[in-house]
């Protein structure tokens, strides 16, 4: 369950990444830079990379149920972090040269080094770039790229499933998927008789949750948001680790949230449990008996 303070066996988000060990409270230093693409994220209403405004305002409606932050979840989640946005940057990877792959190294800037390298993407070798091609773009019917066999790429996977997830919203509630009440949308999404949502929703699952504790520089954990409540320090090379940092446990200081938002330190009285927990625990089936 989400942290509403509930005791009973179910394990929400926090406790679930809390749970390997305290590794310390971030300190929350913006990078210098994250590029000039990091800074032109779309705005709402407006299109992405690769996405148009309508398929981005879908996505972003189906990453917030995925993660779900406040008022669901006291901890920050896709919406803070910027996931949607994050996942139209790598389907449109390679409208930009060098294609946004691979971050460059070694160093960012979060722990002394002065320039943050990983917002410089590293040219893709020919083989490499064959390769993400085909996953992003599929095979399209090219005998270069269909020497395992047709491949349905990314870009196709996230259009046609944002189509569905629209087109049942509409079907069903009478408006479009990022318009729906969120107990719809999680009704939708939770559909075992929906072939195609159950198809397309681990996949953006498994996208989101990189976007989300992925470095920033990829467009997502925007603000450290993701590194933050979890308490991971993230990268502290050139600098490293002390000897006193590895020779001890690590104090476990209270939940902060990062710097620029009001999130609270400790879950408020009364919150419900989050709908992610709900919707995912269930298709588990973990919530029998309740």
């Amino acid at each position: 369950m989400s942290d509403g303070g509930a005791p009973d066996r179910f394990v929400g988000r926090r406790q679930f990444l809390q749970g390997a060990g305290a590794l310390g409270l971030l300190a929350f230093v913006p990078p210098a830079r994250l590029g000039r693409l990091m800074a032109a994220a779309p705005a709402p209403g407006a299109g992405g990379r690769f996405l148009t405004a309508h398929e981005l305002d879908t996505l972003r409606a189906l990453c917030r149920r995925l993660i779900p932050g406040p008022p669901d979840d006291p901890d920050p989640g896709a919406g803070e972090a910027m996931v949607a946005e994050a996942i139209d940057l790598l389907l449109g990877a390679f409208t930009v040269t060098p294609p946004l792959i691979h971050a460059g190294g070694p160093f960012s800037d979060r722990a002394g080094a002065g320039e943050d390298d990983f917002a410089e993407f590293v040219p893709l070798g020919r083989h490499a770039e064959l390769g993400w091609r085909i996953r992003l773009e599929g095979s399209l019917g090219l005998p270069e790229r269909e020497f395992a066999g047709p491949v349905v790429g990314l870009q196709q996977t996230y259009r046609e499933g944002l189509a569905h997830l629209n087109e049942q919203a509409g079907s069903r509630y009478g408006v479009a998927f990022a318009d729906a009440p969120p107990q719809a949308q999680d009704a939708l999404l939770a559909d075992p008789q929906d072939a195609a949502t159950q198809a397309f929703v681990p996949v953006a699952f498994g996208n989101s949750l990189e976007a989300m504790y992925g470095p920033p520089e990829y467009g997502g954990n925007r603000g450290l948001a993701g590194w933050g409540y979890t308490r991971w320090p993230g990268d502290v090379q050139p600098r490293g680790y002390r000897d006193d940092e590895v020779t001890g446990p690590d104090p476990i200081p209270a939940p902060a949230a990062p710097a620029g938002t009001s999130l609270p330190a400790t879950p408020p009285a009364g919150l419900k449990r989050a709908s992610r927990d709900q919707f995912w625990l269930g298709r588990q089936g973990m919530l029998r008996g309740r």
